[in-house]
């Protein structure tokens, strides 16, 4: 497949309407059904199938595959309230290649679809995207889909939508309304692995389990000595499973001598490779089907299957290592073992550390995702972060062991029996010290409050007694005691690690039944969370499973299922195992909980309401009788999040707030985080920051995160706090989205740490981080940092992964092209943002359509009023571009309306324009046009010095002749010419007569402006007595007279006829009189009068004399026209050629 097999599709709008449909109506148009309506009649057999009466598609949710009209209009109803409440409408698309389809048997070759087959895909991957996302509560959603077959391939498009708003989101904050990248993952896996089936990764296991494990165990004759060498380091006192923390000092060796021995065995060479090859292949397939755009959903298949597949291989041959070396030995050459005489410290384990890091008894968080905050210059990133309660695992509460088993008489062992025997035991001192840990009640009700240091007392001495599960109680006591004062972390981990070494111990022992169960299940929990042992799901799920009938081990199996932990999601699996840890003896409120969400959301299960408020209120129930014997933070905490969202219950945020703050007060950071949270939206920023303090001590990265933000706020700003926590979320997250890095981005950009900031935006955007790329395409757009190209390359990859709703990136990059003069492609940029309501992209149409290249007054006028309409104008740019649109027109009260508004803001170019226009004939207005010209030099710091010049002009008017003098000398000395043709004109005056100069500022317009009036002065000027200079004043006069100014031509034709150079005056004189000179025409009209009278004889002269005369002035004429013949032919270049050969 040259495109992915698969294609998704995801956003979501505030503006439900798409194509002039609501989106509800846009899903079920008829067209959509029908390929007749959107291509050809090639697919006739197709069309009339979907054409079927009992076959024909429509709408479909979690609960039906076709709703009726009721249905829809129930819907329809749900939305209005959901729109009117805020609420975002989520809309996606999956869209599948015909092919695919067909290959997986979900459509037959002649176009017919498995519509079910479909659906449930559909339903599974929306189900699963909703039950991960943060975003969404799964109790405060629904959601509607169809399958559309207008298009060359099969999609489906699906809404989902909340019933109300409960969090403190809008539309201004996008990121907690943005569905996060993990969430969009899980839809995107669910729908292609339930589409492949379980088929392959069948095959696989059975390669793994039925072929290479057992050729392994046949395959150790090629490295006998090998094996040998490895026992020998191996810790005496046993104890060798892969994962432990002893064993990490050892895990290389194995490693090389697992790959040792299957390099050794042709047999197992073999099935390694094919094994190897099956995964390549299966990763090829994935990326097929997916497409490179999805790489991390495929490249690390391979890798992580090798790797959990080594741990096994690796637990396996040390199950093997040690009765096989002492037969290995046995048969093994004399120099197998050192000599006396030898280093025998070659053959001792290397020393080993234990491992003190700090395990945190927490659930893994959803991954937090950002979205844009504010506009443009301020755009920031504000994100919401908080774990799943899909994720959570739980800590099985301290129930006395009446409730939990049948013969607790059998457990209780004397005093004298039990000292210092391993054993677990709910004795009354260790009932007392967890009474002490987590406050408990009496049975008349009292409250007993906690004593951490008595707790410790307490369950030091169960510890030294023997009883195990004091120990693990020890090692959590110790991480809930750990803060940054005292690290407690390295003896908590230690005593993890003593009481898992216990429980292993005592689960290899003779114990009656139900003991043996229920130590299985708790070195089962230590395996699943890696307390006190690296994480290990295949061990966890194996002492799961020796665990038996026990309602924990099942629930945990379930959540396995669930969660594909260690083993691929099976939903139906999940709810096999909660149902049976249901029917176990006694409460299970967690398995409840779980059974709730699966009737909720149909998975696993089909969809039943009533059946999920049953489960929820048995949860409910249950929760609440566990916490009336013990006030244990995860149940507080469990409780909190129920009454908070109303699960079992109605809502009842007293009752949430406290329970959440019961737990947050146990050190629980999720309950402390997520009371942060509901500080936050109370607007009580001051707890919101304690609690979130708190929470990030105990190594809450997202608290850490929203301190982050808070102190970058206005009210909280602190940099160097603001730079400390984002660093800590960055340090203890792995960022996946670079939402950390675009946060710490944007506060070195605030702080011009651009350098700094420009490498995290980099980071950022390799991540997909699409504002992080906005933000890079502004820097690279800053002088500092101009770099067009790359500006280009982030801002469209902005755009191809955002649905710029706002048109932000579209303007951004439109404005590029416009300083790179790309008109049509800024043009058409600006068009599709203005589209979405951009009103900087309206006024930067506005201002595109009053272009001379682009002119378009009804255009130009739209868009500004646009922009207007939408814009609070506060800088009045908007009112000056119309107002100057209007001005263009001749709309001059319009004009002025506009300018005075927007002068009336500060908007000193709109001063400026209503200074001009009350200096108009028709608006003439001298006390206003001073007042407007005075506010902007005083608003502006007039580099151009247009402002002096023009209220120098009134002065000059107002015959404010000192005033207009200095105001355009300042002019003037900012490069201004039309100020210095107003001083040369000045000081040619009486008031101010200055020949010197007049020069100085007239010069300047002549050689630079090429003005003709200065260039006109000036060649007076120069002819003057006390300043002549006949070669400037030619030179100007010529260049004047260029231009067709007659003044200058008269002046060239007196100047040349004083020289007597009567050809040149003559032309000069007769282009002047053409051109309109009054006084070069009269000049001509005289002279021909002279000659007229000079060549009249009167009537008596005689005929001869008559016919002389008459012959004389008919040659005289034609002379005189073959002169005029001669100097048109010369014109212009020989009068100069002429002036400057001389």
């Amino acid at each position: 497949m040259s495109t992915p097999a698969v294609v998704f599709s995801l956003g979501f709008t505030y503006d439900w309407a798409i194509g002039g449909y609501e989106f509800l109506e846009y899903m079920d148009r008829p067209e959509a059904f029908d390929k007749t309506r959107h291509l050809n009649d090639e697919y006739k057999d197709f069309i009339d199938y979907m054409s079927n009466s009992e076959k024909s598609d429509g709408l479909f949710n979690a609960q039906s595959d076709l709703l009726t009209e009721s249905d829809k209009e129930k819907y329809r109803q749900l939305e209005t309230v959901s729109r009117d409440a805020g609420c975002p409408k989520y809309y996606g698309v999956v869209s599948f290649d015909n092919n695919f389809l067909i290959e997986n048997g979900l459509m037959t070759s002649d176009g017919k679809l498995d519509v079910h087959g479909i659906k449930e895909l559909g339903r599974e991957g929306i189900n699963a995207m909703i039950s991960t996302s943060n975003k969404l509560d799964n109790d405060n959603v629904y959601w509607t889909g169809a399958i559309h077959t207008n298009t060359d391939n099969i999609h489906i498009h699906f809404s989902i939508c909340e019933y109300e708003r409960r969090e403190d989101r809008c539309k201004v904050y996008r990121d907690k309304d943005c569905i996060e990248v993990k969430a969009f993952d899980k839809l995107k896996s669910k729908i292609v692995n339930r589409v492949l089936g379980s088929d392959y990764s069948r095959q696989l296991t059975e390669l793994e389990r039925e072929s290479i494990k057992p050729a392994l165990s046949s395959g150790y004759g090629g490295c006998a000595e090998q094996l040998i060498r490895l026992a020998d380091k191996l810790p005496s006192e046993g104890g060798w499973q892969y994962g432990r923390p002893k064993m990490r000092a050892y895990r290389d060796d194995i490693d090389k001598t697992v790959d040792a021995v299957i390099a050794s065995d042709p047999q197992l060479s073999s099935l390694w490779k094919q094994y190897n090859d099956m995964l390549d292949s299966r990763t090829e397939y994935l990326r097929k089907i997916y497409g490179e755009g999805e790489r991390h959903l495929y490249a690390t298949f391979k890798p992580n299957r090798l790797e959990d597949f080594h741990k096994e291989l690796g637990n396996q041959l040390l199950d093997d290592l040690a009765p096989l070396a002492e037969q290995l030995r046995a048969s093994a050459l004399p120099q197998a073992h050192p000599s006396e005489n030898e280093n025998s410290e070659q053959f001792l384990p290397p020393q080993y550390d234990e491992d003190t890091g700090i395990i945190m008894d927490m659930p893994e968080y959803s991954q937090p995702n950002s979205l844009d905050e504010e506009y443009y210059n301020s755009l920031y990133a504000s994100m919401d972060a908080h774990p799943s309660e899909n994720e959570m695992w739980f800590d099985e509460p301290p129930i006395p062991e009446a409730d939990l088993y049948p013969y607790p008489q059998e457990f209780h062992l004397s005093e004298k029996e039990t000292k210092s025997q391993l054993r677990i035991e709910w004795s009354d001192r260790y009932k007392q010290a967890l009474d002490l840990m987590y406050g408990s009640r009496t049975a008349d009700g009292k409250e007993l409050p906690k004593d951490l240091p008595a707790a410790l007392e307490l369950l030091a001495q169960e510890s030294d007694s023997g009883n195990v599960l004091a120990t693990y109680d020890l090692g959590k006591l110790y991480h809930i005691m750990s803060d940054e004062n005292y690290d407690l972390s390295p003896l908590s981990e230690q005593n993890y690690i003593e009481a898992l070494d216990g429980f292993e111990k005592l689960s290899n022992k003779q114990l009656p039944s139900w003991q043996h169960s229920y130590i299985c299940y708790r070195v089962g929990k230590m395996y699943d969370k890696g307390l006190g042992t690296v994480q290990d799901y295949k061990a966890a799920r194996e002492y799961y499973e020796k665990a038996g009938e026990n309602r924990f081990a099942y629930f945990s199996l379930g959540n396995m299922y669930k969660f594909g932990s260690g083993v691929e999601v099976d939903m139906t699996m999940a709810v096999s195992y909660y149902e049976k840890a249901l029917a176990c003896k006694g409460d299970m409120p967690f398995a409840s909980y779980a059974l709730g969400q699966a009737y909720e959301l149909g998975q696993g299960v089909k969809a039943d309401e009533q059946k999920a408020a049953q489960h929820y209120t048995q949860a409910l129930t249950g929760f609440t009788a566990i916490y009336e014997k013990s006030h244990e933070d995860s149940i507080s905490y469990r409780l909190g999040t129920m009454y908070l969202k109303g699960k079992g219950t109605d809502v009842d945020l007293a009752k949430a707030e406290k329970y959440l703050l019961e737990s947050a007060d146990n050190g629980n950071n999720q309950a402390q985080y997520q009371l942060g949270k509901l500080r936050l939206a109370q607007d009580r920023i001051d707890e919101a920051e304690q609690l979130f303090i708190k929470s990030a001590e105990k190594g809450n990265v997202y608290s850490a995160f929203s301190l982050g933000r808070i102190y970058m706020t206005e009210e909280k700003r602190d940099d160097s706090k603001a730079e400390q926590f984002l660093k800590q979320y960055l340090a203890g997250s792995d960022d996946e989205l670079g939402i950390g890095e675009y946060a710490l981005g944007k506060l070195y950009l605030s702080q011009d740490r651009i350098d700094e900031a420009e490498q995290l935006f980099i980071k950022s955007a390799e991540k997909g981080n699409v504002y992080s790329a906005f933000s890079l395409g502004r820097i690279y757009m800053t002088e500092e940092k101009r770099d067009d190209s790359k500006a280009e390359q982030f801002l469209k990859q902005y755009l191809a992964g955002s649905d710029d709703e706002l048109g932000i990136g579209e303007y951004a990059l439109g404005k590029l092209y416009l300083a790179q003069d790309r008109i049509d492609e800024a043009e058409q940029l600006f068009i599709k943002s203005a589209g979405k309501g951009n009103v900087y992209s309206a006024f930067a149409l506005g201002r595109i359509y009053m272009t001379e290249e682009k002119w378009d007054d009804s255009k130009a006028e739209q868009f500004l009023k646009q922009y207007l309409a939408g814009s609070d104008d506060e800088l009045g740019i908007g009112e000056y571009a119309l107002g100057k649109l209007y001005l263009s027109q001749d709309r001059i009260d319009e004009a002025e309306q506009l300018f005075i508004k927007s002068a009336e803001k500060g908007n000193v170019y709109s001063a400026f324009s209503l200074g001009r226009i009350y200096m108009t004939e028709e608006k003439r207005d001298d006390s206003k046009a001073e007042q407007f010209l005075k506010q902007y030099l005083a608003g502006s710091d007039d580099e151009l010095g247009i402002g002096e010049y023009a209220l120098g002009k009134l002065y000059l008017t107002q015959d404010r002749i000192d005033e207009a003098e200095q105001l355009l000398i300042s002019s003037s000395e900012k490069e201004n010419l039309y100020a210095s043709y107003k001083l040369g004109k000045l000081y040619l005056t009486d008031r101010k007569l200055d020949y010197t100069k007049a020069v100085k500022y007239l010069k300047p317009c002549a050689d630079k402006a090429d003005n003709e009036y200065a260039q006109y002065a000036l060649g007076c000027i120069y002819l003057k007595k006390e300043h002549y200079d006949r070669k400037l004043a030619e030179k100007y006069l010529l260049e004047s007279s260029g231009h067709n100014n007659s003044s200058a031509q008269l002046k060239l034709a007196l100047m040349y006829r004083e020289e007597q150079k009567y050809r040149q005056s003559d032309y000069w004189m007769r282009l002047a009189a053409q051109n309109g000179n009054e006084y070069a025409q009269k000049i001509l009209a005289e002279r021909h009068e002279q000659i007229r009278m000079k060549l009249h004889l009167g009537a008596t002269a005689n005929s001869v004399m008559r016919r002389v005369c008459s012959n004389m002035q008919t040659k005289a004429q034609q002379l005189l026209a073959q002169v005029e013949r001669d100097e048109q032919e010369q014109k212009y270049k020989q009068a100069i050629s002429q002036t400057y050969s001389r």
